[in-house]
């Protein structure tokens, strides 16, 4: 054979099948499991246009993120308060490991959380029920 001549090559059409099923059986990965590890959450709450959304306050941002299914995002991030606030609006899902301090206020206490953002709510409890010491 010269340098020039023609190669053929084979094509093994299983190693291509092979292939594609093994991309097809990938995870798919969310951009919600990718951020639950490098954030911490604060708390959540119910989209105001569509209730079956959820906004998603994470400590140090000052936008929350958005995701489709309110549902799976509370499977996500397990047991969670749930507390109403303060204009007896639709409540919010807090996580305690996240509250720093909580200011007695009467009715109203106010959520400090780790990274000083504040969040009123109406809790007639007692403060040390609110955030893990």
């Amino acid at each position: 054979m010269s340098t020039w001549d023609p190669v053929w090559l084979e094509h093994h059409d299983t190693d291509i099948l092979l292939t594609e099923t093994r991309m097809r059986d990938v995870p798919h990965i969310e951009t919600s499991s990718y951020i639950l590890g490098q954030k911490t959450l604060r708390f959540l709450a119910r989209g105001a246009q569509n209730p079956g959304t959820a906004l998603v306050y994470w400590l140090g941002m000052t936008e929350p993120s958005s995701e489709p299914s309110f549902f799976d995002v509370m499977q996500k991030f397990g047991p969670l308060m749930q507390l109403v606030l303060p204009d007896e609006r639709p409540g919010v899902f807090v996580n305690r490991g996240a509250v720093h301090i909580v200011q007695d206020c009467g009715v109203v206490k106010r959520l400090v959380f780790k990274d000083g953002s504040s969040l009123d709510v109406r809790y007639d409890g007692p403060c040390s029920d609110l955030y893990d010491r």
